[in-house]
């Protein structure tokens, strides 16, 4: 079972509980992707994102080295990952498109559902894949130890500065978002937005309930840039592949709009939701909680 914080007791010792908890977790979620891939990819890379995002809270009691190191190993376990999900991703979002626009569902866009399902990564690992799976698993388990025992932060008064800084990151990065077309804008944006959403989230219980619809409408938030994420993934994919799409020109132009359509309506819309959540300065934000 996840490990929570709690507000009595060593509030070190409970963040050392809690990123070993997260650990197990991707460990036993890369365990489950040899059996069920999607759901077990799935988890092991969003808790590798809210480790991610929970170090950098802890950042300054690390230190750079140690941040970095713990950093880039998430970092590439995740990125080993990423193929078989953009895979899974980029058929489940055309799928959702086609079921929801009829103009979609006629003869003429069936190979192209066929090519994203033939496509280079596959749904289904084989039995290399599965072993990697395992060996990933066992690579993680042999970290979990290295966060028993450790000063990371006596008092809550300790990570505020720092929840302070993430906010502002995750302020600025909406704004530059906002004022450009930039995909990889709206990415960093995305990033910045789960990284205040995981950090809250874990602090809930030391905060109390009055951060509770906070963390809830960031966490809808992210969903929103998460449908965004998905059409630029499927996006880019077929652009890139436009040439081995049995499609003309004319379709593709359609396939083109619409999917642009719904990527620039999921980022209006988390834009809209970020104008309310991240309206207050970092000391006021950080005053209220």
């Amino acid at each position: 079972m996840r490990y929570r914080l709690s507000s009595d007791g060593s509030l070190n010792k409970h963040l050392c509980k809690l990123l070993q908890s997260i650990n197990d977790d991707i460990a036993l979620a890369l365990l489950r992707a040899v059996r069920d891939p999607e759901t077990g990819i799935h988890e092991a890379r969003k808790g590798c994102k809210e480790i991610r995002g929970i170090l950098r809270l802890l950042r300054p009691q690390l230190g750079e080295r140690e941040f970095s190191y713990w950093q880039d190993f998430y970092r590439s376990l995740s990125g080993k990952l990423s193929g078989h999900r953009d895979h899974l991703v980029r058929e489940q979002t055309w799928q959702n498109l086609v079921s929801e626009t009829p103009r979609l569902q006629r003869k003429a866009f069936v190979s192209l559902a066929r090519f994203l399902s033939l496509s280079p990564e596959p749904a289904i690992p084989d039995n290399k894949s599965r072993d990697t799976f395992l060996e990933l698993a066992l690579d993680v388990v042999e970290k979990s130890d290295m966060f028993g025992g450790r000063d990371l932060a006596k008092s809550l008064a300790e990570l505020l500065p720092n929840l302070k800084t993430i906010y502002q990151k995750t302020r600025d990065a909406e704004q530059i978002a906002n004022g450009s077309d930039d995909i990889e804008s709206f990415h960093r944006f995305r990033k910045r937005s789960k990284d205040l959403f995981y950090c809250l989230r874990v602090l809930k219980p030391v905060f109390g309930k009055s951060i509770k619809p906070i963390v809830a409408n960031l966490q809808k938030l992210t969903e929103v840039q998460g449908l965004a994420n998905d059409q630029a993934v499927l996006l880019e994919f077929l652009t890139e592949h436009r040439d081995a799409l049995d499609i003309d020109d004319s379709h593709w132009e359609l396939v083109e709009s619409l999917i642009t359509k719904r990527l620039l309506g999921f980022q209006k819309q988390s834009h809209k939701m970020a104008k309310k959540l991240l309206s207050e300065s970092p000391g006021a934000f950080i005053k209220f909680l």
